[in-house]
């Protein structure tokens, strides 16, 4: 032992070597088992996992609302330019003439204005009873078919109308030919019985 320590206190006093102190070595620091090492790493991989599998579902359940979201606006979409259509179909002239016509307005040719906001009138308001411009009144489906039931209507009215004055005058005239018929036949007969008479009075002495 001795020999171990004669160097160094031939190198200095007070136990110095190299002008810095001696220290005692720190107690390694006790290594973890391995076990419980392995059970850390398996519950770290399953957080991992569970987290990796609720991201997952996450984003396809997101995909899928997206899905839905995209189809419910291109039906919105197409429902929205139907009803587009619509309006215009509605706010068309002829569309809106059509209704004037079925509420009962007719176009006036002698019109007059209204200027705003003075409130003068420009021309002479003049009532019109609906006929002057046939050809400005659009009927509807419902009115021409309705118009097209009465002119049938008529039609058939007045085939039956002639129809019964022709039975009626056929009827007429075979009571007309019936009593001439039996003028025809008392004549006959009283110009037999005259005949016959005047023979007999001849043949008295």
């Amino acid at each position: 032992m001795s020999a171990l320590w004669d160097p160094i206190a031939a190198r200095g006093d007070d136990g110095r070597t190299s002008g810095r102190p001696l220290r005692a070595v720190a107690q390694p620091a006790a290594r973890l088992a391995r076990f419980p090492y392995l059970l850390v790493l398996i519950g770290i991989f399953g957080i991992g996992m569970v987290g990796l599998l609720m991201l997952n579902t996450t984003l396809q359940s997101q995909a899928l609302q997206s899905r839905t979201l995209n189809r419910q606006a291109t039906e919105l979409a197409y429902a929205q330019a139907d009803l587009e259509n619509q309006l215009d179909a509605l706010a068309a002239p002829q569309e809106l003439a059509r209704r004037a016509s079925a509420l009962g307005m007719r176009p006036n040719p002698f019109p007059a204005f209204l200027v705003l906001p003075s409130g003068k009138v420009v021309g002479e308001p003049v009532p019109v009873s609906g006929d002057e411009l046939p050809a400005l009144i659009v009927k509807t489906p419902a009115q021409l078919a309705v118009e097209e039931a009465a002119k049938r209507a008529r039609a058939e009215a007045k085939a039956a109308a002639r129809a019964a004055k022709k039975e009626v005058a056929a009827a007429e005239a075979k009571r007309k030919a019936a009593d001439r018929a039996a003028k025809e036949k008392k004549d006959s007969r009283s110009a037999g019985t005259t005949k016959k008479k005047s023979t007999e009075d001849r043949e008295q002495p």
